[in-house]
């Protein structure tokens, strides 16, 4: 199941819920194509996954201050956490790349296939396999700054640490 966040304080609970479980934030905007385009997969992996993962969706227009803390500037952007780790994030409607990418961070391994380095997804690997985003209109207070959760996992080179 596909929880929509209603408030900052809804979105601290669903993270704090999740336990161990892999986290997925979908920002999205009603405007968005391509959200809603890729939503039907969103929820088809929810339930896939729902004994172990926790799927969230945060209208970006509706709660900005989540928006804000994690810098999203286009939609949909995709973020996977797990026991407080920012995992990897990415950037499009890519229905195949977030099969993968859930698949892949499901299972009981903290560093799954062995791999110990995510690289961050670009909006143009996206564009690449044929999908699109939307970006956000206006340019946010404080957009331009890492947020400290993605900001403490990413090298000097902006790959992911494991």
């Amino acid at each position: 199941m596909v929880h929509v966040i209603q408030s900052k304080e809804d979105f601290e609970q669903q993270l704090s819920n999740a336990g161990d479980k892999l986290i997925v934030i979908d920002f999205c905007a009603n405007w968005c194509g391509p959200c809603k385009i890729i939503a039907p997969k969103l929820a088809e992996l929810a339930a896939t996954y729902a004994e172990r993962a926790v799927v969230l969706k945060v209208n970006v227009d509706e709660n900005e201050e989540i928006t804000i803390e994690y810098n999203i500037t286009s939609m949909p952007t995709f973020v996977f956490i797990k026991s407080g780790e920012v995992l990897e994030v990415f950037v499009g409607g890519n229905s195949d790349k977030l099969a993968k990418s859930m698949e892949k961070y499901v299972g009981d391994n903290d560093e799954p296939n062995g791999e110990t380095q995510q690289h961050l997804s670009t909006s143009s690997e996206s564009a690449a396999s044929g999908s699109t985003i939307c970006d956000l209109d206006e340019e946010v207070e404080g957009a331009h700054e890492m947020p400290m959760r993605v900001q403490s996992a990413l090298d000097k080179e902006g790959v992911l640490e494991n």
